[in-house]
């Protein structure tokens, strides 16, 4: 059995991977912007984004407690707060 507190955030969600290639497409590609990501000190939150050419960001929140884990993903335009 996988201890899910030691995963990293990009593996809670099987479907990660088509997600920004879908986002890329419709936001005419990547930017070359390096994504970002960060987690709180117990792991229990955090985020990622990456960023299209067009000034979208595709923002990846999460959270986990105890076995239960839930994504939420948002797509962000440029300039506005997430």
């Amino acid at each position: 059995m996988e201890d899910t507190a030691s995963r990293k955030p990009k593996d809670m969600s099987p479907d990660r991977d088509d997600r920004i290639r879908d986002f890329f497409v419709r936001h005419g590609g990547p930017s070359g912007k390096a994504s970002r990501e960060g987690e709180t000190e117990s792991g229990i939150k955090g985020w990622s984004e990456v960023y299209a050419l067009d000034g979208y960001a595709l923002r990846c929140d999460w959270s986990r407690i105890g076995s239960s884990e839930h994504m939420t993903y948002s797509e962000i335009a440029a300039g506005a707060d997430p």
